[in-house]
Parts: C-alpha cells; sequence; structure tokens
C-alpha cells in the first residue's frame, strides 16, 4: 500500500509538474505576444505614412505639371501675338537745338520722309469714311486686339438666296441720320462682354477708307454707342498694308476714292 501511495504522489506531483511548465509556457507567451503585435501595428503605421507621403508627391507631381503645360500654353500664344502683331513704328520726340551755322546748315529729311514705304502710316486715331454711304467716322487703331469692331445698331438676321444675311443700321456721328445695310454674314465671332455668358455676333465684310487706302475688310457688328469711338481697327486689318506711329493722330489724311481719281488724271 505504501508503495502505491508513493506513486499516487509521485505520478501527481509529475503532472503538477507538468501542468507547471505549461502555464509557466503560456505565460511566456502571453508577454511576447502583445509586444509582437505592437511591432506589428508601428510597422503598418510606418507603412502607412509612407504610402501617404508618396501620394502627397503625386499630387505635388501633377500639380507641378499642369503648371508647366498652362506655362507652355501660354508662351505659345504669346508667340503667336507676335508673330501676327503688325509692325508699329515709334517715331522719338523732337529735340529743341541751336540752328548751326549757315555754311553748316543740311536740309534733313522728317521721320516720315525718311521711311520709304507704299504702306499707308496711321496714328492711334484716325478717319475713316465707310464706302457706298461717305459717312466718315472716328477711328481707333488698335494693336492689341485681333478683330475689328464698327459700331451698328438694329441688327437683325434673314435668309437670302438660301444664305445668312444681316441688316443693321449705321449712325451718321456729324448728322445722326441712320443708314441701313445689309451684308452677308461671313461667321460669328465670341466677343467677351459684361454679360456672364460672351456674345455672338455676326462678322460681314465693309468697304473703308483711311488716308490713301481704300480696301474691303471684315468687321464685327456690335452697339459701340458709348463709345468715343464708333470704329476699332484691329490686327486683321492693319496687317500688311499699314504702319501705326504711336506717337501721333490723324496721320493719314482722308482721301476720297473721287479726290484720289481726279489726282490721278
Amino acid at each position: 500500500m505504501k508503495n502505491t501511495s508513493v506513486k499516487s504522489v509521485f505520478g501527481k506531483l509529475s503532472s503538477l509538474g507538468l501542468a507547471v511548465a505549461a502555464l509557466s509556457a503560456c505565460t511566456h507567451q502571453a508577454q511576447v505576444n502583445p509586444q509582437t503585435q505592437a511591432d506589428l501595428a508601428g510597422a503598418q503605421q510606418c507603412i502607412a505614412q509612407h504610402q501617404a507621403q508618396a501620394e502627397q508627391i503625386n499630387q505635388q507631381q501633377g500639380q507641378i505639371l499642369a503648371q508647366l503645360q498652362q506655362v507652355h500654353s501660354q508662351l505659345a500664344a504669346q508667340q503667336k501675338t507676335l508673330e501676327t502683331k503688325p509692325q508699329v513704328v515709334e517715331r522719338p520726340a523732337p529735340k529743341v537745338d541751336c540752328p548751326p551755322p549757315a555754311s553748316q546748315a543740311v536740309k534733313k529729311a522728317g521721320p516720315r520722309e525718311q521711311l520709304q514705304t507704299d504702306k499707308q502710316i496711321v496714328g492711334l486715331r484716325e478717319q475713316t469714311l465707310i464706302g457706298g454711304l461717305n459717312v466718315v467716322m472716328n477711328a481707333r487703331i488698335n494693336t492689341s486686339v485681333a478683330n475689328s469692331v464698327i459700331d451698328a445698331r438694329n441688327i437683325q438676321m434673314f435668309e437670302r438666296n438660301g444664305e445668312e444675311w444681316v441688316r443693321f443700321t449705321i449712325y451718321n456721328p456729324e448728322t445722326k441720320e441712320p443708314h441701313v445695310l445689309e451684308r452677308k454674314r461671313l461667321r460669328f465671332q465670341t466677343v467677351q462682354s459684361t454679360n456672364p455668358t460672351p456674345d455672338r455676333r455676326p462678322v460681314v465684310e465693309i468697304r473703308f477708307t483711311i488716308g490713301k487706302l481704300s480696301q474691303k475688310g471684315e468687321f464685327i457688328l456690335a452697339d459701340r454707342s458709348s463709345s468715343e469711338y464708333p470704329i476699332l481697327i484691329g490686327r486683321n486689318l492693319l496687317r500688311d498694308v499699314m504702319l501705326v506711329d504711336v506717337s501721333g493722330n490723324n496721320l493719314a489724311p482722308l482721301q476720297r476714292p473721287e479726290t484720289a481719281a481726279a489726282a490721278k488724271n
């Protein structure tokens, strides 16, 4: 009996030792797992930060690329404007000097006499004759605008022989007499205005005379009753036929077609 009891006691002690060892292992594992989980959480947080930084860098690169494309577009537009801008002649301001001795006096030609050209020289403001109406209007010469504009009222679209025409009224600035004209519409031109949406204005061809130059040109029809100048001359009419002297006004004395023809005869 004693041997059986001793064996039983030793068996229980052995079982108890195994239980204690297992409990110790579990306790050790319980101590290690929280640290490992913390490391994993820290690594995940670090990865998330790097991903956020990479996304931010990608956004910044996209913004820089968009800015570069915008600058490229602006440079291309400026280059196109410079290529189409008409030639401008700047006349230096006259200087007051004492006259030289008679023996050294030499006749010098004026700025316009020195410039040998067959183009019409115009100032910033000129008188313009509307062909067929005998109406003279003040025109503003502006090399910074692309298209020319003329003061037109009561603009009406109508159809003639299957084509779209425009009927409009031009007023004589001196007599206020109305003149109704009809011209074939060439196209519509979008014009920026004070309205939230841009205006689409008809474009027609009108014959005009400035100085010795008489030709047909494309004009946008628009109400310019509030402007001092009923006509705005832009680059489309200046190019290749006129030189602009920005220092003067009314440099092209108006020559009516009948007067010029009589002078030639």
